[in-house]
């Protein structure tokens, strides 16, 4: 499973440089007083740094061979990692005052942790080349602890990070900084089977376990672990980007269902569009936002121009409040009301103006007002405060005057 390693190791390390430079543009743009964006950016650094050493091959040494320095310096990187990402999470929690000074004790106590892995490695190295052999662990023992100081670091440290960011997550309001410690707490969960196979390699070796079997296992979880880390350091920076880029679509397809309704409205009524508005649905891609606001307002007034025929459809009103809560499907009251007031609409199209007479001025004919109007003018009670829902309940009206129109042209006045 060689080639595996030559391709997860530079894919996971370029990962981690982009992300590196992701968050270093800010730093260099005005944010060098930021603690947690330092450390953030640093921690994505450490990890390129390692997953670009472990990549060639030749460098590494062997995987189950003699150890040297090198790969000590591997492993020192990881060690970094984590403290850079115990150091964010601390400046995310705490103010700024205390979080310096909770910064400053947890640094002086991880350092033990690169101390005390240097001194044991230098002894191991007195008792000649360590190996990550151990079948008989007691041949070795400065090496055994070495792997146990490194292991358990890793395993603490992991597990401070994850419920941190699991409990980061529910006292945030914000929901992209919610999904990406979320997925930063499961990537330093999945990264722990990385030392339970490492720890099985030293202690159970003896007893028959085969350590290039679990290998690639091992550090794959490690691996995929790094780049879930990524993902989710970094959502609250580009996950907002991600929300206005759904909410655009989400618009544009509110947009092109409204076409229907609205195009109908247009050719019974021209005067209810801009003069430069040119009715095509390529041309709201520039300012979306300002082109629906558009249609939904036509649509409306094209509503009103409508009370002046046979068929009065009244306003096209948001459904009930009781009627929002039920729940939704075929057959619900809110499609029950849209189909009729997309077929009223349709009505009033097909019949036509009234003729001009003593009628015209006037009640609004036989069509009673819309429930909810309790008298006012037509233009008050249309819409609603919330401009999301109103496109919608539009949307679907317009979906069903699709869908009733040729059937009420058939049928004719």
């Amino acid at each position: 499973m060689t080639g595996i390693t030559h391709i997860r190791y530079p894919i996971a390390a370029l990962a981690c440089w982009i992300a590196f430079a992701y968050t270093l543009v800010p730093l260099l743009r005005g944010h060098r007083r930021n603690a947690g964006l330092i450390a953030l950016c640093a921690s994505f650094g450490c990890q390129g740094m390692y997953l670009s050493m472990s990549t060639p091959v030749r460098w590494t040494g062997t995987l189950f061979g003699t150890i040297t320095w090198y790969n000590v310096s591997v492993q020192l990187w990881i060690i970094a990692v984590l403290a850079c990402q115990q150091i964010l999470l601390i400046h995310w929690t705490y103010p700024r005052a205390e979080a310096r000074v909770r910064a400053r004790r947890r640094l002086l106590l991880l350092a033990v942790v690169p101390v005390t892995m240097a001194v044991l490695f230098f002894l191991a190295t007195l008792q000649g080349p360590p190996r990550n052999v151990f079948k008989n662990p007691g041949d070795q023992p400065f090496f055994v602890a070495y792997q146990a100081a490194y292991l358990t670091a890793f395993v603490v440290g992991k597990v401070l990070v994850a419920r941190a960011c699991w409990h980061f997550a529910k006292l945030t309001d914000h929901a992209w900084v919610r999904r990406g410690l979320r997925i930063a707490a499961a990537g330093a969960a999945i990264e722990l089977v990385y030392p339970a196979g490492r720890y099985a390699d030293v202690f159970l070796t003896q007893y028959g376990w085969n350590p290039l079997r679990w290998s690639d296992v091992s550090r794959t979880t490690l691996t995929v672990g790094m780049v879930l880390n990524i993902v989710g350091w970094t959502a609250p920076l580009w996950g907002p980007r991600v929300s206005a880029a759904r909410s655009w679509l989400a618009d544009y397809r509110s947009y092109r269902l409204l076409r229907p309704l609205w195009l109908a409205l247009h050719q019974a009524h021209p005067e209810i569009s801009l003069p430069s508005s040119t009715g095509s649905d390529l041309s709201a891609l520039y300012d979306l936002r300002f082109h629906l606001h558009r249609r939904v307002i036509e649509i409306r007034d094209g509503c009103l121009a409508l009370r002046g025929h046979h068929g009065d459809p009244g306003a096209v009103l948001p459904p009930e409040k009781h009627e929002k809560h039920e729940k939704p499907g075929k057959g619900s009251a809110e499609e029950r009301r849209a189909e009729a007031e997309a077929a009223h609409i349709a009505a009033a199209l097909a019949a036509g103006p009234r003729p001009p007479g003593p009628e015209a001025d006037g009640p609004v004919g036989s069509v009673e007002d819309p429930p909810g109007t309790d008298g006012m003018p037509v233009s008050a009670a249309a819409g609603g405060p919330d401009f999301s829902a109103d496109v919608a309940w539009l949307v679907e009206v317009s979906r069903a005057f699709a869908r009733v129109r040729p059937a009420v042209a058939q049928a004719g006045p």
